[in-house]
C-alpha cells in the first residue's frame, strides 16, 4: 500500500511541475481551464501602464476619463474613453499569444503581444522597437 501511495505521489507532483512549468503566456497562467475566448470577453479598464520602464497610469488615466474597454463573444470590440467611442474587430494571432485590434472603417491591425490572460487580469504589451508600453487590465 505504502508503494502505491508513493507511485501517486511521484506521479501527481511530477505532472503538478510539467503543467505548471508550460503556460503559454509569459506572465501566466500556467494552467487554465477557460477557453482563451473566454477570458478575453468581458468589460476591461486600465489598472496599470508602464511606458519604457516608467509607471504612466495616472497620466493615461487622466487622458482617458471613464473609459472602457469591452470585448465582445462576436469578435467585436467597442472602447470608450472621453466620450468618444471607437468599435472594431479582434482577434487572435494564429499562436494566439498576440491580440489583434482592426478598427471599423481602417485596414490597419493593431497588435499586442498578450503577457498575462486569465479571468480578472489581462496584460498586453506593444513594443514597436522605439516604445514598449505595457497595460494591465481588470474587469470593470
Amino acid at each position: 500500500m505504502k508503494k502505491i501511495s508513493f507511485i501517486l505521489f511521484a506521479a501527481f507532483s511530477m505532472a503538478l511541475v510539467t503543467f505548471s512549468s508550460c503556460g503559454k503566456y509569459e506572465e501566466g497562467p500556467g494552467l487554465s481551464l477557460s477557453s482563451k475566448k473566454s477570458r478575453v470577453v468581458n468589460t476591461w479598464v486600465i489598472e496599470k501602464v508602464i511606458s519604457n520602464g516608467q509607471d504612466e497610469t495616472a497620466l493615461f488615466l487622466l487622458f482617458l476619463g471613464d473609459h472602457s474597454f469591452e470585448f465582445k463573444r462576436d469578435d467585436t470590440y467597442e472602447f470608450l474613453a472621453s466620450g468618444e467611442r471607437e468599435t472594431g474587430t479582434w482577434s487572435f494571432d494564429s499562436d494566439k499569444d498576440h491580440l489583434e485590434l482592426m478598427e471599423t472603417g481602417t485596414t490597419t491591425k493593431y497588435v499586442q503581444k498578450i503577457l498575462r490572460l486569465t479571468a480578472k487580469e489581462m496584460w498586453l504589451v506593444e513594443d514597436d522597437g522605439t516604445d514598449k508600453i505595457e497595460i494591465h487590465y481588470k474587469p470593470k
